[in-house]
């Protein structure tokens, strides 16, 4: 392909980060490693572009033309070993996890060798997350992106409690920044800005232990976001795999919103398909392929957390992979869209 026939990115600003990366990085390389000490100055300041995905089959696009969710990337794994795991595995608190974060190079609007910086981030699990304010840094390293697959594994030492939920679970951000590989600006919206840049990809994927046939089960959180900065409805959809589903093992899910969001939940008329009240401020779900909680009020600068607890009879040994998805504005007067979610993989283990 000329360069002529790639496609042109969208003008934006460099954003320069300063995280300091707290442990030693490993990198890994599969592909053709490019090296030449006697590249010109105007090669080495080519325009080039390293891309990390958001879903399977994403080629770098911007921006992302898939109707897929964009809070999944294939290309980031959160490991309890240095040696690396097939899928993500589950967070001890206190403990030190491995995020392995997979750049692709070329994308579409340059070639080469990309030099920049990895940079990684978590929140909590769920919805909607403002930029930079929802964001904590895990480590950021600087490395070569040849052309192939470069892999960098960053440590993160001693993983966070996530707050009312017992346990550690968080979404992950990464964000490549290059001074040859400049990034569309970025607003407060995460989606809006993993979409328009494919430097930065969203990880929202959460193993999920259930014991079976326990009383309790397992409590995970899901976080309620704004990023329209003015007071926004919002619903929480749910939804599981076509050939998976929860209730063949006994599986039950209940949504507990808390005192302010449920009252706020009954103040706009209680809305919903496929669920019910079921006491206090609890909402069962009774069908995970259509429930919808509708009409969450969050105000600016909110990000209230509900509880999600799992429930089931009979242990499986494949996972079943359940989402939770926040739809509302993006920014004030928009039409509510997916504005992020949760895949939540729960595996019911023998109690």
């Amino acid at each position: 392909m000329n360069s002529e026939d790639r496609p042109r990115r969208r003008p934006g600003l460099r954003l320069a980060v300063g995280a300091a990366l707290t442990a030693l990085a490993v990198i890994s390389v599969t592909g053709v490693a490019v090296a030449d000490s006697g590249t010109s100055r105007a090669a080495v300041s080519a325009r080039t572009d390293a891309y990390t995905r958001d879903q399977i089959g994403d080629t770098g696009i911007e921006p992302n033309p898939s109707g897929l969710p964009f809070w999944a990337s294939p290309d980031i794994r959160v490991c309890t070993t240095a040696l690396g795991c097939a899928s993500d595995q589950p967070l001890t608190v206190g403990g030190t996890a491995y995020v392995f974060v997979d750049i692709n190079v070329p994308g579409p609007y340059g070639t080469g060798v990309s030099n920049g910086t990895l940079n990684v981030y978590y929140t909590v699990l769920g919805g909607a997350a403002q930029w930079p304010a929802d964001w904590t840094p895990i480590g950021a390293v600087a490395v070569p992106a040849s052309p192939g697959v470069t892999t960098v594994t960053i440590p993160w030492l001693s993983v966070p409690d996530d707050g009312p939920a017992p346990g550690a679970h968080f979404c992950l951000l990464t964000r490549w920044v290059s001074p040859t590989d400049p990034m569309t600006f970025e607003g407060p919206n995460t989606v809006a800005n993993t979409t328009a840049n494919n430097n930065i990809s969203w990880h929202n994927l959460a193993p999920i232990p259930v014991p079976a046939n326990s009383s309790t089960g397992t409590t995970v959180p899901f976080a309620i976001g704004n990023v329209a900065n003015v007071p926004t409805a919002n619903d929480l959809v749910f939804g599981e795999a076509a050939d998976r589903h929860f209730e063949t093992v006994g599986g039950k899910v209940v949504v507990d919103l808390g005192g302010q969001l449920f009252q706020r939940w009954q103040q706009a008329g209680a809305r919903g398909t496929g669920i019910r009240a079921i006491g206090g401020t609890k909402i069962q779900i009774l069908d995970l392929t259509k429930a919808r909680i509708a009409g969450l009020t969050i105000n600016p600068g909110e990000r209230p957390q509900v509880l999600l607890t799992f429930t089931a009879a009979l242990p499986a040994s494949a996972p079943f992979p359940i989402t939770v998805t926040q739809f509302g504005p993006g920014q004030a007067g928009a039409q509510p869209t997916d504005i992020g979610g949760v895949r939540y993989d729960v595996t019911v283990v023998r109690g």
